[in-house]
């Protein structure tokens, strides 16, 4: 079962709607829907798994966490010393630039995690 998370900010408060029951195209209009300022959180909760999107617009970040470890999708811009400034859950963040991933990766990544295809990514795991 799929369920998601989505937050919508009003100035320095955050309503979050719960979709339960989603499906593979729900989560995607949800994450469509971001825009990097009123819209920049969504949380997918699959089996044991809690996917998190951060950003919007045409800049995101994605982290799996498991029981075991934690995911975070690279994109193909492997910078480690450059820094890229995007808002996640309201604020204003800076993250590596080999973080910053496009919509088609994070399309890419949710049909590998939730329906099993296989695609090309570069993951970077961190051990718990």
């Amino acid at each position: 079962m799929i369920t998601i998370y989505e937050e919508q900010r009003k100035g320095a408060v955050a309503d979050t709607i719960e979709h339960s029951q989603a499906s593979l195209e729900m989560c995607l209009e949800v994450i469509r829907r971001m825009d990097g300022f009123t819209r920049s959180q969504v949380t997918i909760r699959y089996m044991e798994n809690m996917i998190m999107i951060g950003g919007g617009s045409h800049e995101f970040i994605l982290t799996v966490e498991t029981s075991a470890a934690i995911h975070n999708l690279i994109g193909p811009l492997e910078e480690e010393d450059e820094f890229v400034e995007i808002t996640v859950g309201g604020q204003a963040c800076e993250f590596p630039q080999m973080y910053i991933v496009s919509l088609e990766l994070i399309e890419t990544a949710l049909l590998q995690i939730l329906e099993g295809t296989t695609a090309e990514l570069n993951w970077e795991m961190i051990d718990k």
